[in-house]
């Protein structure tokens, strides 16, 4: 099946590889720094509680790879939204991993302010709140801070590229760019949002140590949930069996109820 009408196949990629027939509920996924549609791939082979797994083809990455990164914020979400086109107006969740977390904020801001429908569910992974982010936009990291980066955060066998010359260009390049739009973001104070949030890290993420989560909860005015998985800051490959299973029941619970999952707290 072609694209739905309206919606950019350059942004927009079923994890399937193919768009499903009808008009049924859509999780878009939004990938970490440096991450692209693949970081999603097999996520449609999971139930994800009917929903269909899109995940979003950012430039400077995958087949996109000749285009410059986008670094700007407002470009950046406005972009995204304008290649939802039908999308926008059917049941919509959003997953965002890491950088992920931050542009599905913000896009649901920008959704908001276009008038269209709240996502049923925002799923925030791996990030601290914005508000507990620095105020002031640090400077172009070095290459040797990104390899730095790199090796400190994730640790899927990364090491082997960034020893190569060819492979780490391909791997820095996007990196370069999206954490640029990371180091520059500026938290601005709006009125909560009324899609309702699950919040989830690795316990022994980094990025994310005690408390630096809590304050995600005041974005929302329909609910917030917290869980942490046995990990560090990609425990999303290792325990994706499980962190799937989860997110199919939120996903469920927040079709059929237009709420957050009940159960609340951490685990």
């Amino acid at each position: 099946m072609s694209a739905p009408a309206g919606t950019d196949p350059r942004w927009l990629r079923p994890c399937a590889g193919t768009w499903r027939e009808g008009r049924g509920p859509v999780l878009l996924c939004l990938p970490h720094a440096g991450g692209g549609a693949l970081s999603f791939a097999g996520w449609e082979q999971h139930w994800l509680g009917g929903f269909e797994p899109v995940a979003v083809r950012l430039p400077g990455r995958e087949d996109r790879f000749e285009e410059e990164p986008v670094t700007d914020w407002t470009a950046l979400v406005s972009l995204i939204a304008d290649a939802l086109g039908g999308l926008a107006y059917r049941p919509l969740a959003v997953f965002g991993h890491s950088l992920g977390a931050l542009t599905g904020l913000e896009l649901l801001r920008e959704l908001r302010l276009r008038g269209l429908p709240d996502p049923v569910l925002f799923t925030v992974s791996a990030h601290a709140a914005p508000q507990q982010m620095p105020c002031m936009a640090r400077t172009p990291r070095t290459t040797e801070e990104l390899l730095e980066y790199t090796r400190r955060l994730d640790q899927d066998g990364l090491g082997d590229l960034l020893d190569d010359s060819e492979w780490r260009e391909m791997v820095l390049r996007p990196l370069r760019g999206d954490l640029l739009l990371h180091d520059t973001y500026t938290y601005r104070e709006a009125a909560p949002l009324a899609t309702p949030f699950v919040v989830v890290t690795g316990e022994q993420d980094p990025a994310t140590p005690e408390g630096a989560c809590a304050g995600w909860a005041g974005l929302t005015s329909a609910g917030c949930v917290r869980r942490g998985y046995p990990g560090g800051h990609f425990y999303l490959r290792e325990r994706r069996d499980r962190l799937l299973a989860d997110l199919s029941r939120d996903l469920e619970r927040a079709l059929s109820a237009g709420r957050a999952p009940a159960e609340g707290g951490t685990r």
